[in-house]
């Protein structure tokens, strides 16, 4: 029972945190490296859910591209895509996301991201994506 206890109380301390991963790092690598997309991005506008963790819609123009797989993007060009945030102390879903403090993805100027094609937009590699100070001419999120 008390191994039960402990146990439980180890799987409500990583829900509560937030960011933490659950997945080995070769699987968010494997992601990394697979995405079809790699870019960093001016955000110019970021829409959190209306309560709770969930997904922000994040707005901005490509700033740098580091990988363009099907040769569709350009610097400069409008992209919008989900990024998994939450308030401190929300309490998010146990599994592989890795979530993004809400308030700092509100106030960030640009972001790196790894992103696969959905449909007619963009969605994230496996959460790989990572708020940034300004674009560069290296990533700052490398596959390895």
């Amino acid at each position: 029972m008390r191994h039960r206890l402990k146990l439980a109380a180890l799987l409500v301390g990583s829900a509560t945190t937030g960011a933490h991963a659950l997945l080995a790092p070769e699987y968010y690598r494997k992601a990394r490296a697979e995405a079809a997309y790699h870019v960093q991005v001016a955000i110019t506008r970021v829409v959190a859910p209306a309560s709770g963790a969930g997904a922000c819609s994040v707005e901005g123009t490509i700033a740098e591209i580091f990988r363009d797989t099907p040769s569709k993007l350009a610097e400069g060009m409008p992209i919008s895509f989900p990024i998994a945030c939450h308030l401190p102390g929300e309490m998010v879903p146990i599994g592989g996301t890795i979530w993004t403090d809400t308030e700092a993805l509100m106030h960030a100027k640009y972001i790196e991201v790894y992103l696969v094609a959905d449909g007619a937009g963009y969605e994230t590699a496996l959460s790989q994506s990572r708020i940034i100070d300004e674009p560069s001419p290296m990533p700052q999120l490398p596959v390895d």
